[in-house]
């Protein structure tokens, strides 16, 4: 399986926490960017492994650090699994909603000819439209995110002390 290597620069480990923090266990809004940018929003191949290369000028707890990104993939996982859940409670509820309007107009057009019952069918349409969208451009975008996620969760973290020579 081919690796893909990813490297985080910092200057000390302070410098991958948050500065509200102060037991130093929730990374910092620039460092969980980073990921977010590079991991998450690509488009990678399944059969790649990531290897992060955290490179430090000066040297690191690694068990501190690996724990603090691990917690933040959690819950990145636990956010995209709720986001997918909500998605496909809306995807069925507008599924269900249009073929509700639907079956209304069929039922009102054999017996009216009205502009309402027009408007009816126009509201069905509309949510089998917006369904569809759901079911064909969001769900996978999502589901891609969640498959990158776990890959970053199963990714082993390699550290590094910056030689003089890297620090220049």
């Amino acid at each position: 399986m081919a690796t893909k290597d990813f490297k985080l620069k910092i200057a000390e480990e302070s410098d991958l926490y948050s500065p509200f923090d102060p037991d130093q266990e929730i990374l910092s809004e620039d460092v969980i960017d980073y990921f977010t940018r590079v991991f998450l929003n690509k488009h990678r191949r399944l059969h790649e492994e990531y290897v992060i290369h955290i490179i430090s000028d000066t040297p690191v707890n690694e068990t501190r650090v690996k724990a603090a990104i691990r917690s933040e993939f959690d819950r990145q996982k636990d956010d995209l699994r709720y986001a997918l859940k909500r998605l496909w409670i809306k995807l069925f509820a507008l599924a269900a909603l249009g073929i509700a309007f639907l079956a209304l107009w069929l039922f009102l057009s054999a017996t009216l000819e009205t502009v309402g019952v027009e408007v009816v069918s126009i509201m069905g349409w509309v949510c089998v439209w917006e369904a569809t969208s759901i079911a064909v451009l969001q769900r996978p975008e999502l589901h891609r995110m969640q498959l990158n996620i776990e890959r970053l969760t199963g990714s082993q973290i390699v550290f590094h002390v910056a030689d003089d020579a890297e620090k220049d």
